[in-house]
């Protein structure tokens, strides 16, 4: 955009210097948003090579456990798949597609333009990361409930 604040040939007006402020900070906050999403992925996967190097130490000490010591590898196998299944990759809506928004909007004002871009900047950051987060604590949550469960099943039969 233009730095200076005269009408651009073609009848374009001059950039919207509040409009423009607030759609860096909303890409700033929408950019946190996502790596928080990658963080929880971080989790996730963590909790699934947990399972897996449990199920790896369960098999190779399989004499001292006795002859139910394959008893907590469904239960570790399972959770770990949930939590891998919990980092599927979201669709990253990190606002409009730039070619079918400069189809839409590239012949309308600078103004509404830029309105119509926080807009969708906005609705990214309160509609979509929301529920992925929803559902990655969900999984999350059913992760740790299922490695619970895999101990104290185990550990009954175990011992």
């Amino acid at each position: 955009m233009a730095e200076d604040q005269t009408p651009q040939p073609g009848g374009s007006d001059p950039p919207i210097p509040v409009l423009e402020a607030l759609i860096a900070l909303a890409q700033v906050q929408l950019t946190e948003a996502w790596a928080e999403v990658r963080d929880q992925n971080t989790y996730a996967l963590a909790l699934a090579a947990l399972g897996i190097a449990v199920i790896g130490i369960v098999a190779a000490i399989q004499g001292p456990l006795g002859r139910d010591w394959w008893v907590p590898i469904p239960g570790l196998a399972v959770t770990s798949i949930v939590a891998l299944l919990g980092t599927r990759r979201a669709r990253a809506r990190l606002g409009p597609d730039p070619v079918s928004f400069y189809e839409t909007f590239g012949t309308t004002s600078t103004q509404d333009a830029l309105a119509q871009l926080l807009a969708n900047l906005v609705a990214a950051r309160t509609k979509d990361v929301p529920s992925v987060l929803r559902r990655q604590r969900i999984a999350l949550l059913a992760v740790g409930g299922l490695f619970a469960i895999t101990a104290v099943y185990s550990t009954l039969v175990l011992v």
